[in-house]
C-alpha cells in the first residue's frame, strides 16, 4: 500500500514545493510608485512664523521609485526644514496628507495622514509628524510607515532632512493559491479512489 502510494506523495510534494516558490516569487515582484504630499490640503511647502523669525517645511516626493518587495526601509520621500532668526512654532491643527501613486504590479493609490506640532529653530526642533494612518493597501501591495510619530530634525541637523521610511511588502496573488490548492485538492482526489479501489 505505502508503495502505491508513494508517487502520490511524492507529486502532492513536488506541487507543494512549486507552490511556496510561486509564493516567494510573487512576493519578489518589482513595485513601481512615486509620491505627492500637501500642507494643509494646499501645497507641499509651508511657513510658520512672521517678520524675520520663520519656519518653513518642504516635502518632496519620490518619482518612479521601483522596489523589490519585501523591502523594509524604502524611503516615500523627506521633508526638510529650513528657518529665518529664531525659528517659530507649527501652528495648532496644521495637517499633511502624504498620497502614494503606483503603477506596478497594478495601479492604484493611497493616502496617510497625518498632524504637526512643536518649535523648530536652527539648533533643535521639537517638531513632530504623528500619522493617524500608518498603512495603506493598494492592489496587493501594502505600505506600512516604519518611523510614527516622526521627529523632524532642525536645519543645521542632515541639512533639515527627515526621511519617511516604509516597509513595502506583497500579498500572494489569489491566482497562485488557487492553483496550488487545486493541484493538492487533485491528489488527495486520486489517493482516495486509489485506495477505494484495493
Amino acid at each position: 500500500m505505502i508503495r502505491q502510494l508513494k508517487p502520490y506523495i511524492f507529486a502532492a510534494s513536488l506541487l507543494l514545493f512549486i507552490g511556496l516558490a510561486n509564493v516567494q516569487s510573487a512576493n519578489a515582484v518589482p513595485v513601481t510608485f512615486s509620491t505627492s504630499g500637501s500642507f494643509n490640503g494646499l501645497g507641499n511647502s509651508i511657513v510658520f512664523g512672521i517678520g524675520p523669525n520663520t519656519t518653513t517645511i518642504t516635502f518632496t516626493g519620490v518619482n518612479s521609485t521601483v522596489e523589490a518587495t519585501p523591502f523594509t526601509f524604502a524611503s516615500l520621500g523627506e521633508f526638510q526644514t529650513s528657518v529665518t532668526g529664531a525659528g517659530a512654532t507649527i501652528a495648532p491643527g496644521t495637517t499633511f496628507t502624504l498620497n502614494i501613486t503606483q503603477t506596478a504590479p497594478e495601479g492604484g493609490s493611497g493616502s496617510l495622514f497625518a498632524t504637526l506640532q512643536g518649535t523648530i529653530e536652527q539648533n533643535q526642533s521639537t517638531g513632530i509628524v504623528t500619522f493617524s494612518v500608518t498603512s495603506v493597501t493598494i492592489g496587493s501591495t501594502t505600505y506600512s510607515l516604519t518611523n510614527n510619530p516622526l521627529p523632524l530634525v532642525p536645519p543645521n541637523t542632515n541639512n533639515g532632512v527627515t526621511s519617511v521610511q516604509a516597509q513595502i511588502t506583497a500579498v500572494p496573488e489569489p491566482a497562485t493559491m488557487i492553483l496550488l490548492g487545486t493541484g493538492l485538492a487533485g491528489v488527495a482526489a486520486k489517493v482516495r479512489r486509489r485506495r477505494k479501489a484495493a
